[in-house]
């Protein structure tokens, strides 16, 4: 076998395969994750501006007892399983992100855009309240 044929193929096989890897774990932030629960509330206000408040949150028969009533090897399991129930705040957020951005897609509430005005997120669940960058009128 020729090793000057051999290499580029491999790499670009490599390269095939790292591409194919982070696309497949950009989608398994999508899935949604047990126990959550969404909400989606909007106003509108006297002088036309359009405000939300989207909100995903571990329903609460999922929600353990403080951290310090637990046993010590009990947080150091919850630790090493990414959080409550195996969901990192990093997972919680990933899917809040997507959660919101389909939320805004399919009702259509803030068709320019919106700002956000205050965001909250922990391995419970995530919250963030916005206005729309336009009026309703």
């Amino acid at each position: 076998m020729n090793n000057k044929k051999t290499v580029p193929y491999l790499l670009s096989r490599i390269a095939g395969c790292l591409v194919l890897s982070v696309f497949l774990a950009a989608c398994s932030s999508n899935k949604p994750i047990p126990g959550m629960k969404e909400s989606f509330i909007t106003e509108i206000a006297p002088n036309g501006a359009k405000r939300f408040t989207f909100t995903l949150e571990r329903e609460q028969r999922d929600i353990p007892p403080p951290a310090s009533s637990q046993p010590s090897s009990q947080r150091r399991m919850q630790q090493r399983a990414g959080g409550i129930g195996g969901a990192s705040s990093r997972r919680v957020e990933d899917y809040f992100n997507w959660a919101l951005e389909q939320k805004m897609l399919e009702t259509g509430f803030c068709e320019r855009g919106y700002f956000e005005i205050e965001r909250v997120v922990s391995v419970y669940g995530a919250e963030v309240r916005g206005e729309c960058r336009e009026g309703a009128f």
